[in-house]
């Protein structure tokens, strides 16, 4: 079996330490985490994680039965390709002088991205989206030198009514 990316659902209690002792969990098993996000939950007391792991079918519902062994872990989901909407934010710094600058802006909002901070010799832009807009506003911004790049993992939520 190949091994592809996937996104992972945890609501846990949201208890000191609840992430680390996920990853603690990935290490020993010799699973590899790529991303993890968290946050609270609309219920109060739980915290919802959202990790990316590359992994194969056989290891991935490995994976799944390890997380649940934890205590304080209430749900464990694999989202599936389809009917989910995931999501990732980025900060980039980019050159930019004064005949770039409008360049870098045209840009940036084709890509529907926000500039927040100008200076004199660079941009720091916000983009949220796919980890394929990023990639290509990325690539994109390499022309112009890109100084810093600071990413978020992915935020995944399923369409509908359902968790």
């Amino acid at each position: 079996m190949a091994s592809k990316e996937h996104e992972i659902l945890v609501i846990a209690k949201n208890t000191p330490g609840i992430g680390a002792r996920v990853l603690s969990l990935f290490n020993r098993r010799g699973f590899s985490v790529i991303k993890m996000t968290s946050g609270k939950t609309v219920q109060p007391g739980y915290a919802r994680l959202t990790l990316t792991v590359d992994a194969d079918d056989q290891t991935l519902d490995q994976i799944q039965k390890q997380i649940y062994k934890l205590i304080d872990v209430v749900k464990v989901k694999v989202f599936p390709e389809q009917d989910v909407v995931r999501r990732e934010l980025m900060l980039i710094k980019v050159k930019a002088d004064a005949q770039t600058r409008s360049q870098i802006a045209q840009i940036t909002d084709i890509y529907r991205g926000n500039i927040l901070d100008v200076g004199s010799e660079s941009l720091i832009i916000e983009l949220t989206g796919d980890t394929e807009k990023l990639q290509g506003f990325i690539k994109i911004m390499r022309d112009y030198g890109i100084l810093e790049i600071a990413k978020t993992g992915i935020t995944a939520m399923s369409r509908g009514e359902r968790m």
